[in-house]
């Protein structure tokens, strides 16, 4: 399979990578699904798997739960966590499941099902330890979304190398320039510890929910 990469940190390539960051790309109308989107990039997260996760005995990180606005789906609780409620069933375990059906390994796949946008997708994978250890990763999205997470995300919130891998596109979606100023802001003057995990929650809810109150579709 040929692979399209964007470059991130420094030099790093694919043969530098031990882990794969999958972060989520929205659900179903019922909670309990994935959009074509999130698939596409679980698809290509298993071909990673083969060549550079295994290989390097390194993880698969499923990061999301669902976008402020998501309201979709009924009460549900995870067999690893029976205390805890979502509404729905966060994006992170939707896409851990698909990979397990398709040959992962359970312990190389892991699920972050607590962020609820793009930057805190990466802040909580980076600043609670789902990785293990500080080898590089590959960032796997499609082409308009990796680039904000390259540019806007990732230099602010990873402490470690790592690369963009394209997930292919029939048609090339497009993201405004909003995004990136949404993402921005949330990460403005955020504290280098475990504090900015919650500050940029709740600046997560407040810029996207007047974002769509404004009438303004982009994933956040």
């Amino acid at each position: 399979m040929r692979l399209e990469t964007i470059s991130g940190s420094g030099v790093v390539s694919l043969s530098d990578l031990a882990h794969v960051i999958l972060p989520g790309r929205g659900r179903d109308k019922a909670g309990t699904g994935l959009t074509c989107q999130a698939r596409d990039r679980v698809a290509l997260a298993r071909s990673l798997y083969d060549l550079v996760v295994k290989p390097s005995n390194g993880r698969i990180i499923c990061s999301g739960y669902k976008s402020p606005i998501d309201t979709n789906g009924q009460s549900w609780s995870p067999p690893d966590a029976p205390a805890e409620t979502f509404v729905g069933i966060p994006e992170a375990d939707l896409m851990r499941t698909e990979l397990i059906e398709l040959g992962v390994p359970e312990d190389s796949v892991r699920a972050e099902r607590h962020s609820i946008d793009t930057v805190t997708n990466f802040l909580r994978t980076e600043r609670e330890g789902w990785f293990g250890d500080h080898r590089p990763v590959g960032i796997v999205a499609q082409r308009s979304h990796l680039q904000r997470m390259l540019r806007v995300i990732a230099p602010r919130t990873l402490s470690r190398g790592y690369l963009g891998i394209v997930v292919p596109e029939a048609e090339e979606s497009q993201e405004s320039r909003l995004a990136s100023l949404v993402s921005a802001c949330i990460l403005a003057g955020l504290p280098d510890d475990q504090r900015a995990i919650k500050i940029a929650e709740r600046r997560a809810e407040g810029c996207w929910r007047l974002a769509r109150l404004a009438g303004i579709r982009e994933y956040p």
